[in-house]
């Protein structure tokens, strides 16, 4: 349920590059959405996040316009991540310690190798939100689920949270079920690439999650 693959978005931007500055992103999108409220652990609000990286075979079509048109169907497998909420000055770090997955249709239930789970993540201020702090733990490699064969998807996690105060590690359950939305974009990739750089990696690209 779990690996290594490289996503269909970075052939996405590739042909894109090719094709010219100007992008027009018309995609229909099977994904993962909470059926569960944000969990809490030592005063921070944690939610599991999915972005589709796959497309359906044959889904994914550019235009040979000047301005091109790419048309797409996304699906899984999906980059994962966690998203904390804390205070600032307060809130410290996030660690993952093991995450168990399973699936209500297909019946996969999988342990993720802790051996790639070494990495802290800390809360870091948000623009804009004087009394925030955010942090974003990537799970690396990719979640190999498909919302339309693998049905609802439900995510154990065993983490710790620090504050300046103490530490808590607990275990939380994510339940998430099957959606379908549409993802229309109009995308100029010069401007994006540009705003990238000097950034972190996980503030590359924050669209596309749910």
């Amino acid at each position: 349920m779990h690996g290594i693959q490289r996503p269909a978005r970075t052939c996405i931007l590739a042909a894109s590059l090719l094709s010219g500055g100007c992008m027009s992103l018309i995609a229909s999108k099977h994904s993962y959405s909470a059926s569960s409220a944000p969990a809490k652990v030592n005063g921070a609000d944690i939610r599991m996040q999915v972005r589709p990286e796959g497309t359906d075979g044959g889904s994914y079509a550019v235009s040979a316009m000047v301005v091109s048109t790419a048309v797409a169907t996304f699906d899984g497998p999906f980059s994962w991540r966690l998203e904390a909420l804390g205070k600032p000055g307060l809130h410290q770090s996030i660690e993952i310690h093991r995450i168990r997955t399973r699936t209500s249709v297909t019946k996969r239930d999988e342990w993720y190798p802790e051996r790639y789970l070494d990495l802290r993540c800390d809360f870091k201020p948000q623009d804009g939100s004087p009394g925030q702090s955010r942090a974003l733990y990537p799970i690396p490699g990719l979640l190999l689920v498909k919302p339309r064969e693998d049905g609802a998807l439900e995510v154990t996690v065993d983490l710790t949270v620090r504050t300046t105060a103490r530490s808590e590690r607990k275990q939380v359950r994510f339940r998430m079920k099957p959606s379908q939305g549409r993802r229309d974009e109009f995308i100029f990739i010069p401007t994006e690439i540009a705003e990238s750089i000097g950034k972190p990696p996980g503030e590359w690209d924050d669209k596309g999650w749910d």
